[in-house]
């Protein structure tokens, strides 16, 4: 029972943050999302500059920001690659533990640094190489259901999103007042993440940050691989361990830059949750893992070489 509350108190003051953001980021989407062609050159932008944009967001230090990515991206309103762009950028706990330790002030702006400009170039490509000719949906291509046939076409329309990878919006409200559409998608997404939260903590607290730190402290060789599988547990303890162990000197830059390009919090659990084509969620990870394998390499040789 104490780790019940000990979880349920952890958990609270990792998300209780996240409330105002997103209801405020809700509300903007939800406004724009109204309106009519007056906001096109919003969408198109969204299109052309949203990774960059999306790497920008991804350095500020609140792990909220991924589901705040993931969820427009699940309503079609981003592209992949901007979604992309702020799992790669965000660093949840890093920025305050490595401002803590004076002597990692140069690594901690060497890391943002490198961080933004891989998010947002692996961003671009993935829009312009890998999925090209993608599509932003607005609130007038989301068709409104009558309450009756509802339940009837739920089932089709799930069918139709797997095969076709059609745009639709399983999330919205929009037969409601946008405050109140915004203030339902809020609550929804916030209920989730809190339970998974305290669910992550339990198990994390159950584990130990030893027996997590253990699995990392392995030859350098494999150290950007272990660090970027590591990185893809939905939880800020797998930022403290990586964070703690680059200070000690147990970890190298380029594993720690490695799995902190993988660690997207809970973006990735709220696809799981919401995006209906499971597939998707694949792609995601590779795209996800490829680069961060890749840079966390480059960077290690670099460093090794020096």
């Amino acid at each position: 029972m104490e780790l019940l509350f000990e979880s349920l108190h952890h958990a609270l003051e990792d998300t209780w943050l996240m409330l105002p953001i997103l209801y405020v980021v809700y509300l903007f989407l939800d406004s724009l999302q109204r309106k009519t062609d007056s906001n096109d050159s919003f969408f198109w932008n969204l299109q052309k500059y949203g990774p960059l944009f999306g790497a920008a967001l991804g350095l500020i230090p609140q792990c909220g920001f991924s589901v705040i990515a993931a969820m427009p991206y699940v309503s079609r309103n981003i592209t992949l690659g901007t979604m992309i762009a702020v799992f790669l950028a965000t660093s949840d706990e890093a920025v305050p533990i490595l401002i803590s330790e004076p002597a990692m002030l140069p690594s901690l702006g060497l890391l943002l640094v490198l961080k933004f400009v891989l998010a947002a170039a692996c961003g671009w490509l993935i829009d312009h190489v890998v999925v090209r000719n993608q599509k932003i949906i607005s609130f007038n291509d989301i068709e409104e259901e009558d309450e009756e046939d509802e339940f009837r076409e739920d089932e089709q329309i799930e069918t139709d999103l797997e095969e076709q990878n059609a745009p639709s919006c399983s999330c919205c409200y929009p037969q409601y007042p946008v405050w109140l559409s915004a203030l339902l998608r809020t609550a929804k997404i916030y209920l989730f993440v809190f339970i998974v939260t305290v669910v992550m903590e339990m198990i994390t607290h159950s584990i130990g940050e030893e027996n997590l730190a253990a699995f990392l402290q392995t030859s350098e060789a494999y150290q950007p691989l272990f660090a970027s599988l590591f990185g893809f547990i939905p939880n800020c303890a797998a930022t403290v361990v990586l964070c703690q162990l680059y200070a000690g000197g147990a970890l190298t830059f380029g594993s720690l830059l490695a799995g902190l390009m993988t660690n997207a919090g809970l973006g990735l659990v709220a696809l799981v949750q919401y995006d209906p084509n499971r597939k998707q969620l694949w792609k995601v990870l590779l795209l996800m893992l490829v680069p961060s394998l890749i840079c966390g390499y480059i960077v290690q040789m670099i460093e090794l070489a020096l």
